[in-house]
């Protein structure tokens, strides 16, 4: 069941937007995927609306601030956390001497899923952010109230 977003939105709490790969969306949906890597990223608590990579905005989420350390650091803990293999997070650091491990504490799968076309609709000239956008500035406020 789905709970309209007012009622979850808190505007005290910075607000993104971001995206995700579809099997890194079902993962987090399914609650097997608790933490996000990230090379660099938002590093406060926030929400997000969540752009699934060719589909839309399917789901919002909360996170706790992120936590930063060595990739090795990094992979024991989504290790312990959610049964990454160590190869797989050292290897997606590869080079980088930090990272970020971002704790998702809630999701919530939104009624209909927002298309870019329709975000476009609002703000022809939005694009999907590599990293993230925040909705909870002024010139973002059509598209954070959409």
């Amino acid at each position: 069941m789905t709970q309209p977003i007012t009622t979850i939105y808190d505007p005290q709490v910075p607000t993104l937007l971001m995206a995700l790969h579809p099997k890194a969306t079902t993962a987090v949906l399914s609650g097997h995927k608790i933490v996000e890597f990230r090379k660099r990223f938002f590093p406060q608590a926030f929400q997000a609306f969540v752009y699934t990579t060719g589909r839309g905005v399917q789901f919002f989420m909360r996170c706790d601030a992120a936590h930063q350390g060595t990739p090795a650091t990094l992979a024991k803990f989504g290790n312990m956390m959610q049964h990454d293999t160590f190869a797989a997070t050292m290897g997606y650091f590869q080079d980088k001497t930090s990272g970020l491990a971002i704790p998702i504490t809630a999701t919530y799968r939104l009624a209909h899923t927002v298309t870019l076309p329709d975000l476009r609709a609002v703000v022809p000239t939005v694009t999907i952010p590599r990293g993230y956008l925040r909705l909870d500035q002024p010139e973002r406020a059509d598209l954070l109230t959409f």
